[in-house]
């Protein structure tokens, strides 16, 4: 059914339930697993952005990866990693047109109402400007 998933990730708890789903998914149906993260350049738009924190978010972002794809190796699945430096929800569809992903995984924050209206939300983003199958895990 599914040959490659995409999975964004960012480390949360709803992140890592997704991750759960994305290996369960990849590895009944013998899918290759993605699992990006991306830096969040776009909320940091007008902050003084110094080399050594973008460096440190990448870092953590790089461990972050590293070990979601430890958990998929260590459950007999094939998955690879990238981290991507832009606005996350670009930046998940881009990444899933150039892997062909079948189905993009991605967490839900589980946002408040007002919060959801001010600052939208990656996952509502993804679900709304993707034209793949989007799986969001609570």
């Amino acid at each position: 059914m599914f040959s490659k998933l995409l999975l964004a990730y960012d480390g949360s708890e709803n992140s890592k339930r997704a991750l759960d789903v994305a290996v369960e998914i990849a590895a009944s149906s013998g899918a290759h697993l993605h699992v990006i993260k991306v830096v969040d350049t776009a909320t940091l738009v007008g902050l003084e952005l110094d080399d050594r924190l973008i460096e440190e978010l990448r870092g953590r972002a790089e461990r972050d990866v590293r070990e979601a794809i430890d958990v998929a190796g260590s459950r007999g699945v094939k998955a690879e990693g990238s981290v991507l430096v832009g606005d996350p929800v670009e930046s998940v569809l881009q990444q899933a047109d150039a892997i062909g992903a079948d189905l993009i995984v991605t967490g839900s924050r589980g946002l408040s109402t007002l919060k959801r209206v001010l600052l939208g939300s990656v996952s509502m983003g993804i679900v709304t400007g993707s034209r793949r199958p989007v799986l969001v895990v609570k």
